[in-house]
């Protein structure tokens, strides 16, 4: 998370206001159709104590019930909007797919099954799944022994031709090809193809290190040192090596003061290799022999359905995704937007041209809008505020309201704004979705007053103070609430 904004006391903002400039205090009267087209100077001053020009922030503030915002500047700007992006994928998908929505991932066998044992290949065939996790194969290979399966004499097939996606980097984006943040889609993406390392103390002075999900031969080859101190920078103290995922090496060492702590981190494992070690761990669990390996390729015919997954329904992935801002569901939810409308195999391309194709029927037209992957982390996504709110607004009138709103973050209490404003006057009266990204700082959502009343407020800068802005952001909710 950016660094907050320097703090501002009041007597300073207050002799900031006193230095504005005449003209900005005149552009901030509304125009003759009642709309404000300036920032109002609380806004201002904190732009200006940031280093960050006004020119460089869309603003729109609309009160649900009026059919013109109160404040409108320069709204119809396209700005990197960050993960305030994923608002888009989610409400079509909502609409399009409904809460309900489930995604399936039936499992095959490829050969005889006979006296306990599969001769031939278990396959796996993908639909896009964005929460498919480690319990829920170990559940699902549960069921198979229960159904009979003993012992897989060939190896485990993956079918992800569902999408058509080249080769992901994880770390082209920014250089952390370890960040979770940075894991790419799959069509069989299980546990969102990361690890979570937790440490912590043990009884005889040493540092524990347990992965999940489980995967066979995990073992670190060097576990860190215990020590004592703060537990300040612990992740950089490790001084950890993933060159062999299964054998990482902690160079460093590990406050005990720390307690347990986890790094959450994308697999630097192929994405079968991972796939490999976790079912060969939770094939033993479940008492399934199999020495295969796991290989990808295409479901062939006469291949015998044995069972399915059944998803988490819509409602419940798009919560995750707006409350936590995961990109890699996102991503998920984005290309089965194509898969539904018939685009099979999906990618990037046909997502956008789907969700497009909605957002015209639907008189939501954003000729502007650059979607690229779908999530906002990106460099080249791009909306305008203006079209920001007319999604808000669209969706509050709509009939997936209460699953929309509902999974948007809310102030103080939980998501990426639960520590923001917790203990702010602003908690419990904000659901926004954030966006941050190196040079972009944004927030949409809606606002509501202690008598009820409610507005949509979008905020999007870009600068490279970006991340200094969030005084900006406070000072608008405030001013909006009437709490400045």
């Amino acid at each position: 998370m950016p660094a907050p904004a320097p703090s501002i006391s009041r007597r300073r903002l207050l002799a900031l206001l006193g230095a504005w400039p005449a003209s900005a205090a005149l552009a901030a009267r509304p125009h003759a159709d009642g709309v404000k087209h300036a920032l109002p100077p609380v806004v201002a001053a904190a732009l200006h104590h940031a280093g960050i020009p006004a020119s460089a922030c869309s603003v729109v503030v609309q009160p649900l019930h009026a059919p013109r915002p109160r404040l409108s500047v320069l709204a119809a700007v396209p700005r990197n909007p960050a993960s305030v992006l994923k608002l888009v994928p989610t409400y079509v998908a909502l609409n399009q797919l409904g809460p309900a929505f489930h995604w399936r991932t039936p499992v095959y066998a490829v050969g005889t099954l006979r006296d306990g044992t599969l001769a031939g290949d278990l396959a796996f065939v993908g639909s896009g799944d964005p929460h498919l996790m480690s319990d829920d194969l170990w559940r699902l290979l549960q069921r198979l022994r229960q159904f009979g399966l003993r012992r897989i004499a060939g190896n485990v097939l993956i079918d992800r031709s569902a999408f058509a996606l080249a080769p992901h980097d994880p770390g082209a984006f920014d250089g952390d090809a370890l960040a979770a943040y940075n894991v790419g889609p799959d069509a069989f993406l299980v546990n969102f193809d990361a690890l979570r390392i937790a440490l912590a103390p043990t009884a005889d002075g040493r540092v524990g290190v347990a992965v999940d999900p489980p995967l066979a031969g995990f073992a670190p080859t060097a576990p860190p040192r215990l020590s004592g101190g703060d537990c300040a920078d612990w992740k950089e103290r490790l001084a950890a090596d993933f060159a062999a995922p299964l054998a990482p090496r902690f160079a460093g060492s590990y406050p005990a003061s720390c307690g347990e702590q986890v790094l959450n981190l994308g697999s630097a494992l192929p994405r079968d290799a991972y796939l490999q070690a976790l079912l060969h761990a939770l094939c033993a669990q479940v008492g399934i022999d199999w020495q295969g390996e796991v290989v990808s390729g295409r479901l062939p015919p006469g291949a015998t359905l044995l069972d399915s997954w059944a998803s988490q329904p819509l409602a419940q992935i798009v919560r995750d995704i707006n409350k936590y801002s995961n990109n890699v569901m996102t991503q998920q939810v984005f290309l089965t937007l194509a898969l539904q409308a018939g685009q099979d195999p999906a990618d990037f391309a046909n997502a956008g041209v789907a969700t497009r194709q909605w957002l015209d029927a639907h008189k939501l037209a954003m000729p502007d809008l650059v979607l690229d992957n779908g999530c906002g982390l990106s460099r080249t996504a791009r909306i305008s505020a203006g079209d920001v709110t007319r999604l808000l607004r669209a969706a509050w009138m709509g009939p997936v309201m209460p699953d929309f709103v509902a999974s948007l973050p809310l102030a103080g209490y939980d998501g990426t704004l639960a520590d923001r404003f917790r203990g702010s006057p602003l908690a419990g009266l904000v659901r926004a979705k954030t966006g941050t990204l190196r040079d972009v700082l944004a927030l949409a959502g809606y606002v509501q007053t202690a008598d009820g009343a409610r507005s949509t407020v979008v905020a999007i800068i870009n600068d490279a103070r970006a991340e200094h802005g969030w005084g900006a952001i406070d000072a608008l909710l405030k001013h909006t609430l009437g709490l400045a």
